[in-house]
């Protein structure tokens, strides 16, 4: 069940992450709370501070391999910017 997934952690509860191409395409949007399955290691407390993705682009498509941009933009937090991998 876990296959697929890309999980951000320990987000303030109004957050919401951009995610992009290097080339700057824009990928797929989720907020805080949005797809966290319910297991033993999330409570209803901290599944709002959880992001899951499911490697779907808005267009219906699964992610390509490669290195993508991350932005995560909060309110009360403020904006972070990151990088990570997809190796398939």
């Amino acid at each position: 069940p876990w296959e697929h997934r890309l999980q951000f952690i320990n987000l303030p509860a109004d957050a919401t992450i951009k995610i992009f191409t290097l080339d700057g395409d824009f990928v797929d949007e989720i907020k805080a709370g949005q797809g966290v399955r319910q297991s033993e290691s999330f409570t209803s407390e901290t599944a709002s501070s959880v992001a899951e993705w499911d490697l779907i682009t808005r267009n219906n498509q699964e992610a390509a391999p490669g290195i993508y941009l991350y932005v995560i933009q909060s309110p009360s937090a403020g904006e972070k910017v990151d990088k990570f991998v997809i190796v398939r």
